[in-house]
């Protein structure tokens, strides 16, 4: 029997290498491979663009929300003043109902001091 026929029942060809055969059994081709890849970096870039407008979004809508924070801190305080200045000594002194209250002939006042905010001489 010729030794070719009996290498080739065998299964064994020797003109073909190991690599041949097993780049035969991939499932993909290399173009196919590559394109592949392409396409996944294509969609991780199209995320990443899709991640980077919603936190441009955010940080928009969290500076707004500063504004209008700033904005209504400036408006407390402007109140506050006009309330200050609608209980200050000299407005309820001046005003129509303290003109009908009676006057202090010997005042006594009470003081206290704080050892923390007093200097010991």
């Amino acid at each position: 029997m010729n030794a070719n026929l009996l290498v080739m029942k065998t299964g064994n060809i020797p003109f073909f290498t190991g690599r041949k055969t097993n780049r035969e059994n991939y499932l993909l081709s290399i173009r196919e491979a590559y394109i592949l890849s392409l396409g996944l970096i294509g969609l991780l870039g199209i995320y990443y663009v899709f991640v980077l407008n919603v936190n441009a979004t955010k940080g928009y809508n969290l500076r707004t929300i500063e504004i209008a924070r700033k904005n209504y801190q400036f408006e407390e305080s402007l109140l506050n003043i006009r309330i200050a200045e609608a209980q200050s000594l000299t407005t309820l002194a001046n005003s129509s109902f303290a003109s009908g209250m009676q006057q202090i002939e010997n005042p006594k006042y009470l003081v206290l001091k704080d050892s923390l905010y007093t200097y010991k001489k």
